[in-house]
């Protein structure tokens, strides 16, 4: 039977109140299958050949497929095969080209594995993967062969692979219940669901019995103890059954998304579902979640994993806290989205995260043993669920009895978690209940003391305020142990003597008792809530505070380094980050900081990190990716982008709590934020600066044709008139032309020198020769270069004595300082004054030249700082309109800016302009 889909579940959609709208086409289902579309013709096709047991003919209609695809044409390569000596599957696989195997050494034993860089190396057109449930060597890359099928498929290449029903995530406990017998290899079903192509390869169990005898499934001895214990006949049919029930709901959901791709043919609809599994941190909650999986599947909806830390939960053992976070990535795997909620009601948590996310099945599980009997306890979990309105339904799924969990499982689970008990935390915690036992001993000292003061309803409203107090500053625990050994001593120190021993002073004692032990837990949960709320704002601030420092910076290694302390003071965790060496965000990627010590293991942690900035998925220690380094490897992902990766390392990770790793999650995504901020800031810098570049270069090529035309012309024309009238000229008109001469070649050379010193620093990549100088030789410069138009006119100069140093190119500061006061001479009648003022703020140094000539006609005060921008003076010719769109462009490039004003009071015009002050270097000390 051939079973063939293009994708996984299909969503249903939300009916439609409006009948008008019933027929359009949903434009997000568009898109969905748009992007779908574009990211298959980027993939790899999978075409998966399926099973309910070893033995009925997977790999040889997988070799059979293969070979009929060669003689099609296509090239078909074996990545590894498992023929299991018979002859007629070896004899398909001679035919076929194969990749030779990889060689693996573990405990002086060479393992022979399947070569994925080979592979990816020869990326042929087809390529077979036997046995997909395949655990790799340890050191490969990849903990499990249907991870290398993953990184396959998102290389392009195409693959056939086989896998057998007891494989799959899903079924796992199913199968269990069926043979007897554990499976400890399992692949995740949405392999399974992502698959182009399923084809169920079937035979009847009495012919794959037949073939077990025969020895064409196993040999020998491995033949005969399977058929005693696998390969009985019930079981057999069983799995025949559950591999058959999952081919038809393949067939269903294929219908089902062929109804959804295709509204003309089909009408189905249905109503949205969502499923929503509590969990907790026991072993038996692997079977909540597999059962999730099934109820998800059947009702065709998304599904939500929760679990909810509470303060008693955080800090819980750490085999319990493993067990938990392998509940978490057990959901992920079947394809559930996994949720972490903070409070201490645990059922007022679900019910509101419920509610927000339209929930309608809650699944819970329900404890086997005396716990079933009491579910109505309003202190469960169920009972409250139960007991409260809510819009949503409850399904209890009954959890099997809790077995002991062996020593090797315990350390596994610690492994992975990667974290122990702190011994500070247990010596504190030993602490408190050593001091409420002390304290309920000494409160009936006190009142042993005090008897004969008080009397007895004095010394309950004693030990009642002792207990209270333990339970606000040490907990719950302590105040109990403080009450408990208080009672104790009660009697033992003789003070229930003067206790009447009638029915209502038992009721009394009885009621002063309870009411000790109510307040006395109601204080405790308050702490707890002060705790939890001190917490979550403790994680706000610290996360508000890394936002705040990055935001205010530019670079890259700063935000890393800042990101680095951040996480070293709130965690105590030691990190480094990766990033690409060169300006193409591409390969190799360089180490920062560049003196991190990484010893024997640097090239395996470089490597692990190219892999995951290759794939922006996680590696490295706790995951299933070369889970072997002693490091974690997280990707800072930008959108689909990824920008670096940050590792942390094993040995500072196990001082961490437990829900460290989504703390390090929401840390990556805030210095990708940064680092995308930063990056687009230096975009923007650059753009505006080739901008003001473009400009300038655009006005120095406009002077060239203007400014050097206008003098040439006069020039050229002098010159023509002296050599036709040269002997007839009177010796006057003859110096005139000479002067006219050197008058405009004067000018020319002026605005060559001019045009020059800017194309200098144009060509020269727009570095700008920054030095600390003085303004007064800025202006002596200035006032030099400008002697000749203004050699007649007095100058007030005010420079307080106290006026901080510029920071900027000399060259050019004196190039706008000369504009601005040649252009005061040119624009003023002859002998006019020209003032230069100065003055300073905390941010900015300002400099103004101010003349006493016409000023500025009304509304150009901007427009005059564009290029050729002229203003016709009553004497004299004027400038070209470039000084002041020069001057602009440098002091945009310095940081500064420009303006114009007309006086008030006083005839003339005002020009200023302003730097931003910075701080001087401090001066070397003298020996």
């Amino acid at each position: 039977m051939m079973l063939e889909s293009e994708g996984a579940t299909a969503g249903h959609k939300e009916p439609m109140s409006d009948d008008i709208t019933e027929d359009r086409p949903d434009p997000d289902a568009l898109l969905a299958a748009v992007q779908k579309e574009e990211a298959a013709k980027q993939r790899g096709r999978l075409k998966i050949f399926f099973g309910a047991a070893p033995g009925v003919g997977k790999t040889y209609a997988m070799l059979r497929y293969g070979l009929d695809e060669m003689n099609k044409g296509r090239d078909v390569l074996i990545g590894v095969v498992e023929t299991h000596q018979r002859s007629d599957t070896q004899a398909l696989a001679d035919a076929l080209p194969q990749l030779p195997l990889r060689e693996a050494q573990h405990r002086n034993v060479t393992l022979k594995e399947f070569d994925l860089d080979a592979a990816l190396q020869r990326r042929p057109g087809l390529l077979l993967l036997d046995e997909l449930a395949h655990s790799n060597a340890p050191g490969s890359r990849h903990q499990k062969r249907w991870q290398d099928l993953e990184e396959l498929l998102d290389a392009g290449i195409h693959v056939a692979t086989t896998v057998n029903v007891q494989h799959l995530e899903s079924v796992n406990e199913v199968v269990r219940a069926i043979t007897g017998v554990q499976v400890r290899e399992t692949v995740p079903d949405r392999v399974i669901a992502e698959a182009e192509e399923l084809t169920l390869v079937d035979i009847s169990d009495t012919d794959l019995l037949q073939r077990l005898k025969e020895g064409k499934v196993y040999l020998g001895e491995r033949g005969e103890r399977a058929m005693a214990n696998f390969f009985r006949k019930g079981n057999l049919i069983a799995l025949r059954q559950l591999a058959m029930r999952i081919a038809a709901d393949r067939v269903d959901l294929e219908l089902r998304q062929f109804n959804a791709e295709n509204p003309e043919d089909s009408k189905s609809g249905g109503v949205r579902e969502r499923l929503l599994v509590a969990i907790g941190m026991y072993p038996e909650d692997e079977h909540l979640v597999r059962a999730g999986y099934h109820l998800a599947t059947a009702l065709r909806c998304p599904w939500i994993v929760v679990h909810v830390d509470t303060p008693r939960g955080l800090l819980q053992k750490p085999e319990e806290q493993a067990w938990l976070w392998s509940h978490l990535h057990l959901a992920e795997r079947l394809g559930a989205e996994t949720v972490r909620l903070t409070g201490v009601d645990v059922a007022a948590e679900i019910l509101a995260y419920a509610e927000l996310r339209d929930v309608t099945q809650i699944l819970v599980g329900q404890a086997q043993g005396l716990r079933r009997y009491i579910w109505w306890w309003p202190g469960s979990l169920l009972g409250k669920l139960l007991n409260r309105r809510r819009r949503m339904d409850v399904v209890v799924h009954p959890l099997p009895l809790k077995k002991a969990v062996s020593e090797e499982s315990l350390e596994r689970s610690r492994q992975y978690l990667g974290m122990t008990i702190s011994p500070e935390q247990r010596r504190q915690r030993n602490r408190a209940l050593a001091i409420g036992a002390g304290l309920g001993i000494g409160l009936s000292l006190l009142a042993l003391a005090l008897n004969p003061l008080l009397g007895l309803p004095s010394v309950f409203l004693l030990y009642l305020v002792g207990t209270v107090g333990t339970a606000l500053h040490y907990g719950r625990w302590p105040s109990i142990i403080a009450l408990s050994s208080a009672l104790v001593t009660f009697y033992a120190f003789g003070l229930s003597r003067g206790l009447p021993a009638t029915l209502g002073s038992l009721v009394t004692f009885g009621i002063i008792l309870a009411l000790a032990v109510l307040i006395s837990q109601l204080v405790a949960r308050s702490r707890e809530q002060e705790n939890m709320a001190r917490m979550r704002e403790r994680r706000a601030r610290n996360l508000y505070t890394l936002v705040q420092a990055l935001s205010r910076l530019r670079s890259a290694p700063e935000i890393l380094t800042t990101a680095a302390e951040q996480i070293h003071s709130t965690l105590g965790l030691s990190t480094a980050f990766w990033l690409p060496a060169g300006a193409d965000d591409g390969l190799p990627l360089r180490l920062l900081p560049e003196d991190t010590d990484l010893g024997e293991q640097r090239d395996g942690l470089q490597s692990a990190a190219v892999w995951v900035f290759q794939h922006g998925r996680p590696a490295g220690m706790g995951t299933d990716t070369l889970s072997g380094l002693p490091a974690l490897m997280l990707p800072i992902s930008a959108g689909e982008r990824v920008l670096g990766v940050m590792m942390v390392s094993d040995v500072e990770i196990r001082r961490t709590p437990a829900d460290w790793l989504r703390y390090m999650e929401t840390i990556t995504r805030l210095v990708a934020v940064a680092l995308e901020s930063a990056r687009t800031f230096q975009r923007r810098s650059e753009a505006d600066l080739h901008l003001q570049l473009e400009r300038m270069q655009s006005a120095l090529l406009s002077a060239v044709s203007h400014d050097l035309r206008t003098p040439l012309t006069t020039i050229l024309g002098s010159l023509g008139t002296l050599e036709r009238l040269h002997g007839t000229l009177p010796e006057a008109e003859q110096q005139q032309l000479i002067r006219d001469i050197r008058t405009e070649t004067e000018r020319m050379s002026q605005t060559m020198e001019r045009i020059l010193r800017v194309a200098a620093l144009l060509s020269g990549g727009a570095e700008l020769h920054k030095e600390w100088v003085p303004l007064t030789d800025i202006l002596g410069s200035a006032r030099r270069e400008r002697q000749s138009p203004c050699a007649d006119r007095p100058f007030n100069v005010q420079i307080p004595a106290d006026l901080p140093l510029l920071h900027g190119d000399p060259t050019l500061l004196t190039q706008v300082l000369g504009n601005l006061i040649e252009n005061a001479c040119r624009y003023t009648p002859p002998g006019t004054a020209v003032d230069i003022q100065a003055w300073a703020n905390p941010q900015e140094i300002f400099v103004c030249v101010i003349d006493h000539g016409y000023g500025i006609p009304p509304g150009r005060e901007r427009e005059i700082f564009e290029r050729f921008s002229r203003v016709k003076p009553p004497v004299g010719t004027g400038g070209s309109g470039l000084g002041l769109a020069i001057a602009q462009s440098v002091l945009q490039m310095h940081g500064g800016r420009i303006w114009a004003s007309n006086q008030v009071m006083n005839r003339g015009a005002k020009f200023c302009f302003s730097l931003p002050r910075e701080a001087p270097p401090s001066l070397p000390q003298e020996e």
